[in-house]
């Protein structure tokens, strides 16, 4: 009698691993969709903030803004992403996190423009990993300009 217990109790303990890597799985597969759908989320507010301060600030990568003459020159600005960016979803985010810090910063200093914006990307592999990871980096000068209108 005790030989059949035995018996029983190993075909159970038998399907345990199967179930943990099913349950696992589950549990992967959703955490994956959810941060799917708040990248998605994220993306479109910051799409939308970027969207109100373009119509406050103007941004162009050449050193001067076409039939609109520089006024004021306030200075240099940079801003680096917060995030550090292992995936194409982290990036897109990282990307617009940097300009973002960027547009705020010449507002706060009174500009109403940025003449050459550049974009830098720093990348460096994390230790102990196969994983590369990027960081934004956007500079430019802050300008006044006589006129700008969106």
């Amino acid at each position: 009698m005790s030989m059949a217990a035995a018996t029983q109790t190993s075909s159970v303990f038998g399907w345990m691993p199967i179930v943990a890597l099913v349950f696992a799985a589950i549990t992967i597969y959703r955490w994956n969709r959810r941060n799917k759908v708040v990248n998605v989320d994220r993306l479109h507010q910051m799409d939308t903030e970027l969207g109100s301060l373009k119509l406050r600030l103007l941004l162009v990568s050449t050193d001067a803004v076409p039939a609109q003459p520089i006024l004021r020159t306030i200075g240099f600005v940079e801003s680096m992403s917060a995030i550090e960016a292992a995936s194409n979803a982290d990036y897109q985010i990282a990307e617009r996190d940097a300009l973002l810090e960027l547009a705020r910063k010449a507002l706060a200093k009174g500009a109403n423009a940025i003449v050459g914006l550049r974009k830098t990307n720093a990348h460096y592999d994390q230790s102990g990993s196969q994983w590369r990871i990027s960081r934004v980096t956007y500079s430019g000068t802050a300008v006044v300009v006589s006129t700008f209108q969106s």
